[in-house]
């Protein structure tokens, strides 16, 4: 790997790290007791509009934080490693998009954690590779794909207190993300 590659790898990783941080001080807050659920998402609900930029943040416990931190840090630095001209925009649109889409079709419950981005990124990965064209990128979707092939599962509903809707609204935007932006992948990718 050459030093570029590397430096670019661990810049991506840096700014991945800080979000996990404040993930953590955030879990922290809530841990010695101020409640902070309410900065969700609350479907339909002006009070949860909010929620769109706030809920990856907050999570329901340390078990939902730490089943989240290791997948956002790995996709996160994966993204702004491999799709690095484009991909703090990338970031942004796939953080709103998902949560927009959650406000849109979540049920009437607050909605909270980072899995709906990692769903955009997870997918937004695996879609934005095959629509580059990039024989590094299709082989990067594959493995990506590969390694997270689990989380299809839990775009269905199973269980009430997990936001299905949220990991459907991360798919959908990575889905939907690829697409809009098939033509800047094929052109920008970092290889």
């Amino acid at each position: 790997m050459d030093r570029y590659k590397k430096n670019s790898i661990l810049q991506a990783a840096k700014y991945s790290f800080i979000f996990v941080v404040i993930f953590w001080i955030i879990e922290a807050v809530q841990y010695v007791g101020i409640d902070l659920s309410t900065w969700g998402i609350l479907p339909r609900s002006v009070n949860g509009l909010v929620g769109i930029l706030t809920s990856p943040f907050i999570h329901g416990d340390w078990e939902h934080l730490i089943a989240n931190t290791l997948p956002f840090f790995v996709l996160s630095t994966i993204l702004l490693s491999f799709y690095k001209r484009n991909a703090s925009m990338y970031f942004i649109l796939l953080w709103i998009t998902t949560g927009i889409l959650t406000w849109i079709i979540g049920r009437g419950a607050w909605h909270i954690g980072a899995s709906g981005v990692i769903y955009a990124l997870a997918s937004f990965l695996v879609f934005g590779g095959i629509a580059s064209r990039n024989w590094k990128l299709i082989l990067l979707s594959i493995i990506v794909a590969f390694m997270y092939s689990g989380l299809v599962w839990g775009v269905f509903p199973q269980d009430t207190r997990i936001s299905w809707e949220g990991h459907l609204s991360g798919a959908i935007s990575g889905l939907i993300w690829a697409y809009l932006c098939r033509k800047s992948l094929r052109v920008k990718s970092n290889f």
